[in-house]
């Protein structure tokens, strides 16, 4: 089911429901994960005849799905020009991956099923449309104008090693005792009486391995079967358009932008839950039973991102929001700080990149409650101790002082990288003779230093001071070089052995600095700064998240690490075609707003195109340094 599941990827990536029915009705409101593709994308953005003109479409895309080359995307029956849906769901003891297409032409889609994933599959017809199992994890329904895919996964499996499994199924129980009798013989040489042991034991591995199988066998007839049941029930009912849809739910309405190019939404409780009982049954098989999600639809966080192809970036606008008033509150006391003046001046002209963060850490502390109080309360293992979680929760709450954390760390961070250099570093390798005799040799390599700060504030500079001097009396013992002067503190490292040098650490003016760079400290003991731009300083102190990603002097950076030919023909690429990256998060609209932005360079239409090409461009590079090694093989 591997091509199929690659074909989705790519269809939803250039599929898209302008004119037909609106398959957003289709969508339950009991799904944990739905995204949408427009077909937009296709209409304005990248035309499906450019998409077929790809080499990596052609040679990996259609290789994947046993394509003929000459197989135009034009011909799968499938309309890429209108919208389409994803969605995740638990059902039925199943977890379920469902696709929703839109079809132009049923003859051509039946093709590309039975030429490529199973042509002795047996076609259900149902009323007013048709099934095919295509795996027995994957189902394939479709009209003339619909197609529903699921791929369905059980999550009830029960496992051989525990003992206490009953499960009425009408087969013939299988019990685990795999004990053999053994009468003593003692007329036996002991080379007899071994041979006999072993022979024993192979019969009582062959027993218990026959067992097994047949456990296995039985476990996977109940899943082919159960994964049948629940994609035919969610194909029926998409067909039939019995459906309570997610499409009057606040928690996606309020974070959804129809206008998306892509768009993601997840409700965060439901997710946890489910796939922590998936974690918890498909590793270790600890819990007896499935449980349901226990959440209702107004709890937890509803995230949606909103991707944007516009024509010289890639935008994403993410939004979170509870329907839970109370959480919704929580979240936004979160944000309720400021980045400071003092922290922007570590934010060097021509950086590598920055973070800046602001947050209310006593919120913060305070916001933690309630959630693991939920988690916690719910998990499948702990739902019926809910109410000693609470009392143990809230004791922890008495017990540890928020407001003496907030002190400590009242929330506004930065790190910035201001650079990074290569430098050589020495390192131990070990050679071996003709008599493999290992013998060390002492080598050099070129590896990259990096240049940053970390700063943050602190009104218990006392006791990040005390933290600081701690070292000096263990240093000489512990023998490492840590040692006071002028107003701060400096960790020498083995000259040669690392890639940095020194790290400093000063408390001064109610902030704590860790930093490689000496000039860093000379500023601060100076009270100087660097010169920060105003759209720099601006964004700061406008975003409680704010992100800077400078690509091009990145990827100059690592090119000094970089051995091979084609990998630098790659970088040298990425490097023309990439821009810098931002990101800004803040509180708008009563809920927590984020956007990033990946700007792009190069001969591109758009960000869309943009990604098409450069997947085309690195497989074009990577493909002619294979030739390219062929040719000198030969």
């Amino acid at each position: 089911m591997k091509s199929i599941i690659a074909a989705l990827i790519l269809c939803c990536c250039i599929i898209t429901v302008s004119q037909a029915q609106n398959k957003l009705t289709l969508v339950p409101s009991s799904a944990t994960f739905v995204v949408k593709y427009a077909g937009e994308n296709f209409t304005k953005n990248i035309s499906v005849k450019k998409i077929d003109s790809y080499g990596f479409i052609k040679d990996e895309f259609f290789k994947l799905l046993h394509l003929d080359k000459r197989t135009s995307l034009q011909n799968t029956g499938i309309n890429f020009e209108q919208d389409s849906y994803q969605y995740v769901v638990m059902q039925d003891t199943c977890i379920n991956l469902v696709s929703l297409l839109n079809i132009k032409n049923e003859a051509q889609f039946l093709k590309l099923i039975k030429d490529n994933y199973n042509h002795t599959a047996t076609i259900i017809k149902k009323d007013g449309y048709n099934i095919i199992p295509v795996s027995n994890t994957s189902f394939i329904g479709w009209s003339k104008n619909m197609a529903v895919i699921v791929n369905s996964t059980y999550q009830n499996r029960k496992y051989y090693y525990n003992n206490d499994i009953t499960i009425d199924t009408g087969m013939v129980e299988i019990y685990t005792d795999t004990a053999v009798a053994i009468v003593p013989d003692t007329t036996m040489s002991a080379e007899e009486t071994e041979a006999k042991e072993q022979e024993e034991q192979r019969i009582r591995d062959s027993i218990y391995n026959f067992k097994w199988e047949l456990w296995e066998q039985q476990q996977d007839m109940i899943a082919k079967k159960q994964q049948q049941a629940t994609a035919e029930k969610i194909i029926q009912n998409s067909f039939a358009g019995n459906v309570k849809s997610i499409a009057n739910d606040v928690g996606y309405q309020k974070i959804i932008d129809p206008t998306a190019h892509v768009s993601t939404w997840f409700n965060t409780e439901s997710i946890f839950n489910q796939y922590m009982n998936y974690f918890n049954r498909g590793t270790y098989g600890v819990v007896n039973s499935v449980t349901s999600p226990l959440y209702e639809q107004t709890d937890g966080f509803n995230t949606a991102v909103n991707i944007y192809f516009d024509k010289d970036k890639l935008r994403m606008e993410q939004k979170t929001f509870s329907a839970n008033d109370s959480l919704n509150k929580l979240s936004l006391a979160v944000m309720n700080n400021k980045q400071s003046n003092s922290l922007i001046n570590f934010v060097n002209p021509g950086n590598i990149g920055y973070l800046s963060m602001s947050i209310n850490t006593e919120a913060m502390a305070n916001y933690y409650y309630p959630l693991l109080k939920s988690y916690l309360g719910r998990s499948s293992y702990m739902n019926d101790y809910a109410d000693l979680i609470d009392v143990y929760i809230d004791l922890v709450q008495i017990i540890i002082d928020e407001k003496g954390i907030a002190e400590l760390l009242p929330g506004n961070y930065m790190f910035v990288m201001h650079d990074m250099k290569a430098k050589m570093v020495d390192y131990t390798d070990y050679e071996y003779d003709e008599e493999y005799n290992r013998k060390e040799v002492k080598k050099t390599k070129k590896e990259l230093s990096p240049d940053f700060t970390f700063a943050f504030e602190s009104n218990r500079t006392d006791f990040l001071e005390r933290i600081a001097h701690l070292p000096l009396k263990y240093a000489e013992k512990e023998h490492f070089d840590y040692k006071q002067k002028d107003g701060y503190y400096v960790l020498t490292f083995d000259s040669g052995k690392y890639p940095i040098s020194s790290l400093y650490f000063m408390v001064k003016d109610g902030k704590a600095v860790i930093t490689t760079s000496n000039a860093v400290i000379n500023m601060v003991k100076n009270n100087t700064a660097f010169t920060t731009d105003e759209e720099t300083k601006k964004a700061i102190l406008a975003n409680n998240y704010s992100m800077q990603l400078n690509s091009t002097k990145l990827i100059e950076k690592l090119q000094t690490q970089i051995s091979t030919d084609v990998n630098m023909k790659v970088s040298d690429y990425l490097k023309q075609n990439l821009g810098d990256v931002k990101m800004e998060s803040r509180i708008k609209d009563g809920m927590i707003q984020g956007t990033t932005t990946l700007n792009i360079k190069g001969k591109h239409n758009n960000s869309l195109e943009f990604f098409f090409n450069m997947i085309d461009g690195v497989n074009s590079i990577i493909e002619k340094d294979r030739q390219d090694k062929e040719k000198k093989l030969n």
